[in-house]
């Protein structure tokens, strides 16, 4: 008896947790951790791949021509926030947090000013395994179906062992459908300028063409967005391109908050020694938004 007593209080010292009193959250899921012996290197004495991948936003991780998941008509501001944090003992001590946000300025009927930061720290045993920061401003002026957009973005990833990623460029896209429930199918084609810098000093710099779709679907308190880019380099389209996608379900529980699950897909053909090509990620969140 005492055995048994034994047994459930360790299994429960290793299944304590705690969640940041802002959101409700489940642990990001590693599903794509695992090296890949196919995919090209870019050799550097880096540290070892880190086991998990980091949370991201809905919209997080990617190189976007658009951070508007919403609308706002006329002049107005709109901002959204999620917050996760978990902290768990016994076997693995795990450290995790992620924050992220967006704001959208609209100014009249045909400028808009959307932004996005988000922030992950992560350490497993006292070892940093996540810290990735993602900042992007995207200008955009519309003129009936047609908008156009600049792009500028920073990026710092020891996930992929990123020291520095600075992304500029501008395109323009098409607004295929678009209902009054805001459904809506876009497409977009930009030309970016990519400048990396790597942990251990190698850089890159690498102009490529971005493909986008862009879906959002709504039915009553439901909404699904989905964002999906390639991106070759226009040096070598075949060896050197990037694979984005990211989704997300959200169900509102008032006006200002929402039920969020989101999940991404990226993929770099080409990617530092030691570090994953590949990785996916799926959590679940609160997210509050405020404003018009």
């Amino acid at each position: 008896m005492n055995r048994l007593a034994s047994f459930f209080t360790q299994r429960r010292r290793w299944r304590a947790g705690l969640l940041a009193t802002t959101s409700l959250a489940l642990p990001a899921l590693a599903l794509g951790q695992i090296p890949d012996s196919t995919r090209t290197h870019i050799e550097a004495d880096t540290t070892a791949a880190p086991v998990v991948a980091p949370s991201v936003s809905a919209a997080g991780g990617l190189p976007s021509s658009e951070f508007e998941t919403y609308n706002v008509n006329g002049r107005g501001i709109r901002y959204t926030a999620a917050l996760t944090g978990i902290y768990s003992t016994g076997t693995v001590e795990r450290i995790y947090f992620t924050t992220s946000h967006t704001g959208s300025l609209a100014l009249g009927k045909h400028w808009l000013l959307p932004a996005a930061l988000n922030y992950s720290y992560g350490k497993q045993d006292g070892l940093l395994r996540e810290r990735e920061l993602l900042g992007l401003f995207t200008p955009a002026y519309k003129r009936g179906r047609l908008k156009y957009y600049a792009l500028a973005e920073g990026e710092q990833s020891n996930l992929r062992a990123i020291a520095r990623r600075f992304v500029v460029g501008g395109g323009v896209g098409y607004q295929l459908y678009l209902d009054t429930l805001r459904n809506e199918v876009t497409v977009s084609q930009f030309f970016i300028y990519e400048h990396t810098e790597f942990l251990e000093g190698l850089r890159r710099q690498v102009p490529r063409s971005s493909t986008r779709l862009k879906l959002r679907f709504s039915k009553g308190p439901v909404v699904f967005t989905a964002l999906g880019f390639y991106q070759p380099s226009l040096q070598d389209f075949t060896n050197d391109y990037r694979l984005n996608t990211t989704s997300s379900l959200n169900f509102s529980v008032s006006r200002h908050l929402a039920l969020t699950a989101a999940y991404t897909y990226s993929y770099e053909s080409i990617a530092v020694e030691n570090r994953s090509s590949l990785n996916t990620n799926l959590t679940v969140g609160f997210t509050y938004s405020t404003g018009k």
